[in-house]
């Protein structure tokens, strides 16, 4: 019976390191797309419900493991007829110990993994007011494509509620929400200004806690939770908000950086010119 228990440490292990895997990754629950009618909404809770019961059950397996473990060492004992005693020269007595060792551990880790839960994260109603606004000189032009198509893209893949281009210190695009009862055109601010000359990004993962939020809140709703700002080197930048704190991870970040090179060399080439009909 040995090579039972063998086998069944074996089969703890890898459903210890699965889910470790799916609990504790970078992403323990899967990111879905936003759409503006009711269908896909619901279906968008029903994924995340899914996604959720599956980590439950995914947390479980250690504790699971560790049972099937001492049930193993138990009843290999019980077949057996072997005396309760151990002995150090028996090579049974070295492998109980060992399952029972490794059956512990796995015990702890599930403890510790239901103790452990990921928190949602808390979305606010931004205090704002929707807008759609294209400067006259890119509307109609391939560059307004290319900013609707960027739009499109992170307001479905990410959680972006509002994005602001300014190009050559002028605003051209402000999409999404804006704050209440601002009326004029967004204003290029410091921050932006140094992004864009360095040609290096900031994600203000925590808008309240950064003294420079003012010159974003200036345009954007008053409760804006966070800010991602991509620079269109050496021209332009763009400004990213949205009603959740850390919205942006890495992956993020480097996709919207891909896009703003795009939405960049669109906007070098096609800028001001009409698009044919």
């Amino acid at each position: 019976f040995v090579w039972f228990e063998s086998l069944c440490l074996a089969m703890a292990i890898c459903a210890d390191m699965a889910a470790a895997e799916a609990t504790l990754g970078t992403v323990p629950f899967k990111k879905v797309a936003r759409r503006p009618t009711r269908g896909a909404a619901r279906r968008a809770t029903h994924i995340r419900a899914l996604d959720q019961e599956q980590a439950e059950r995914l947390r479980l397996l250690p504790l699971a493991s560790s049972a099937m473990g001492v049930a193993a060492v138990v009843g290999n004992r019980l077949v057996d007829g072997a005396t309760p005693t151990l002995v150090a020269s028996s090579a049974q007595s070295r492998a109980d110990v060992a399952a029972v060792l490794v059956a512990a551990v796995l015990g702890l880790t599930g403890l510790q993994w239901l103790s452990l839960k990921p928190k949602a994260p808390t979305v606010v109603d931004l205090d704002g007011v929707s807008v759609d606004y294209m400067g006259d000189k890119t509307k109609n032009t391939p560059a307004e494509r290319e900013i609707r198509a960027m739009w499109d893209a992170v307001r479905a893949a990410t959680r972006t509620d509002m994005m602001v281009v300014f190009w050559r210190g002028q605003c051209i695009a402000h999409l999404g929400y804006k704050r209440r009862n601002f009326t004029d055109r967004a204003q290029i601010g410091s921050l932006c200004r140094d992004s864009q000359e360095r040609n290096v990004p900031r994600s203000l993962a925590n808008l309240a806690l950064f003294p420079g939020r003012f010159e974003f809140l200036a345009y954007l709703p008053s409760n804006t939770q966070s800010v991602h700002v991509q620079p269109l080197h050496p021209d332009g930048v763009v400004v990213l908000g949205t009603a959740t704190q850390r919205s942006f991870t890495i992956l993020d970040q480097a996709w919207i950086g891909t896009w703003c090179d795009k939405l960049c060399v669109a906007l070098e080439d096609g800028a001001g010119t009409p698009s044919p009909e």
